[in-house]
């Protein structure tokens, strides 16, 4: 029996033995979303999404779930506040929040706050870290220390779409190991890369110091918070690198960043392509 075989059996006992867990992710980032649905589809579980937490809201009002994926910085109502209505609620006092969110972020969060959550994820999301989390929540300790979680991402019949992405693994601006794109494999990864584009290419001729001089720094933390996240789940490691010094150097120049998400956007465009014919 091949170890992906021993894998797929054994997460089928276990969705045997518990049910399917229903799951609900708010974030508001569209490639965060792709990755979060393509990992945990990839092992056999679905997910609901909605983008802010008004909407995750509604549908934990609406529709029964299990476990509540929450990011932490969202439009309209943000993660924290979402899940202190949600724990109003005497029914949802238990349910399994977790959230999603970033080193700065969770430094910040007061005590009485961290409380509304059961557990933290750092975003990016770790695959391994996600399914592990997911299943300490749906299945009994007890049971849980006897499953393993290993990936099992499916290999793409396109030897074109293959061949695309090994070159984008072999290029010094992106490293494609240990991270999303093991999980998901080739065609997920390839609907991920797209999700990126079309969220960020818009900025690529707006990024630039005029543009965001209307914004207030809360909005340009959000703004590069999610654009760093998102670089990190596809792998260009070279634009996560130009956000951190922008970030931390005020002296650097936002230009760096245009010029390194545009570079990145053209790489991708050719790969993009692929799901297009």
């Amino acid at each position: 029996m091949s170890e992906q075989n021993r894998i797929e059996i054994e997460l089928s006992q276990v969705i045997a033995r518990y049910g399917v867990p229903s799951i609900l992710l708010a974030d508001d980032s569209l490639t965060q979303q792709f990755v979060i649905k393509a990992v945990l589809q990839n092992v056999g579980l679905s997910i609901d999404c909605v983008d802010d937490g008004e909407k995750a809201l509604s549908q934990i009002k609406h529709k029964h779930y299990d476990i509540v994926l929450m990011d932490i910085q969202m439009p309209i109502l943000d993660g924290i506040s979402a899940t202190q209505q949600i724990r109003q609620f005497s029914s949802l006092d238990v349910l399994p929040i977790i959230a999603l969110t970033g080193d700065t972020e969770l430094n910040d969060l007061s005590s009485d706050k961290t409380a509304l959550f059961n557990a933290f994820l750092q975003k990016p999301v770790e695959s391994n870290l996600l399914i592990d989390t997911i299943i300490s929540f749906w299945v009994p300790q007890q049971d849980a220390s006897s499953i393993h979680h290993q990936q099992t991402a499916l290999a793409s019949d396109n030897q074109h779409l293959v061949n695309s992405i090994a070159q984008l693994a072999q290029h010094p601006s992106f490293d494609l190991s240990g991270g999303v794109y093991e999980w998901v494999g080739d065609a997920a990864y390839l609907r991920v890369l797209s999700a990126f584009i079309r969220v960020y290419e818009p900025y690529v001729s707006s990024l630039d110091l005029a543009g965001y001089q209307g914004l207030s720094q809360v909005e340009l933390h959000r703004f590069f918070h999610k654009l760093n996240s998102a670089a990190a789940n596809i792998g260009a490691i070279d634009l996560m690198n130009a956000i951190e010094q922008f970030q931390q150097n005020s002296d650097a120049s936002i230009h760096q960043v245009n010029n390194e998400l545009r570079r990145v956007i053209d790489m991708l465009k050719p790969l993009d392509s692929i799901n297009k014919k």
